[in-house]
This record gives C-alpha cells, sequence and structure tokens, in this order.
C-alpha cells in the first residue's frame, strides 16, 4: 500500500510540475512535414503553436526555393522573419521544428535561435527530412541557441511520417520538467 500511495504522489509532483510548465510550439514548414509533427507535438503537450514565417516568402517553385536556400546557408545569411509572439518570454519549454537543409536546420528557424529570444529557455528540437536524417540539426541548434538548455536527443523521421512523435514529445516534456 505505501509502494502504491508514493507512485501515485511521485506520478501526481511529476504531472503537477510538466502541467506548470508554459510550453510551445515553434517550427517553420515549407512542404507542410514539419508543420503536421508540429500540430501533434502541440496537441499532445497541451502546447502553444507558432509558425516561423519568413518576411519575404520563398519562391513558389521548387528549384529556386531549393537554390536560394542553399545560397543562404553557404553564405551564412540570418533571413528576416516575421515578429513572435509578444508573450515568449512565459514560456518554459520551446519544442522547435524545421526541415533538414543540406545537414541542418532551415534558415529560418537558424534566425529565430541566434536572435537570443530562448535564452534561459529549454529547447527541444525536432526535424523533418527527405532521407538524410537529422545529421546535425541537434548540435547546430545547441550551438545557435546560446544560453539555452538544448536538449539534443531530438526527434527526427522521414518526410511526413509522424510515428511515436507524440510519444516522445511527451516523455521529452516530462524529462524537461522534473
Amino acid at each position: 500500500m505505501k509502494k502504491l500511495l508514493l507512485a501515485i504522489l511521485i506520478g501526481g509532483a511529476l504531472m503537477a510540475n510538466t502541467a506548470k510548465a508554459r510550453t510551445l510550439v515553434a517550427y517553420f514548414t515549407l512542404t507542410g512535414n514539419t508543420e503536421k509533427a508540429a500540430k501533434i507535438i502541440a496537441e499532445e503537450t497541451n502546447a502553444d503553436l507558432y509558425q516561423i514565417e519568413l518576411v519575404t516568402p520563398y519562391p513558389s517553385e521548387y528549384k529556386e526555393q531549393t537554390e536560394l536556400a542553399k545560397k543562404e546557408l553557404s553564405e551564412g545569411t540570418l533571413p528576416a522573419i516575421k515578429p513572435w509572439p509578444e508573450n515568449i518570454g512565459e514560456y518554459d519549454v520551446v519544442f522547435v521544428g524545421s526541415p533538414v537543409w543540406w545537414g541542418t536546420m532551415a534558415t529560418p528557424v537558424r534566425t529565430f535561435l541566434a536572435s537570443g529570444v530562448l535564452k534561459g529557455k529549454t529547447v527541444i528540437p525536432f526535424v523533418t527530412h527527405g532521407g538524410g536524417g537529422a545529421d546535425n540539426s541537434f548540435a547546430d541548434t545547441a550551438k545557435l541557441c546560446e544560453g539555452c538548455n538544448v536538449i539534443t536527443d531530438g526527434w527526427s523521421n522521414y518526410g511526413s511520417i509522424t510515428m511515436g512523435v507524440g510519444r516522445w514529445a511527451k516523455k521529452s516534456l516530462e524529462e524537461a520538467t522534473k
């Protein structure tokens, strides 16, 4: 009986910590794959959603998109993004989602991370990719997000496949709020 009560108390404390943490899911998407994962994460963790959007959108033609994105990455360009939520300081944990471009996260996400707006927060990255895996995305998140507690055990999956993302998100949030 004592063990059961202890388990209930510990479980309740973990749930209380998770419930107290204000959580945001920030993501950039070009094809909708990352958005699909972001929405599942937000639903499973009771988080708010914020879509990272460019001030000047990428061209609509795929080849032009990829050429511009590759140029931004090679030159270290951080494209201008639309303002983030005014209340971003109120969040404790931020899941950050991106497609993988040439072995790292998309340049709009790099702009968001490098802005310093997440300083002092726990950042949990997740990515979608076209077959190359997460590559340097998680390590680069930690490099760009100075002053953040970056959980580098992020979630990565191919294309629009979101199998397991909700379970991973719940577990990651629980671990981050212990």
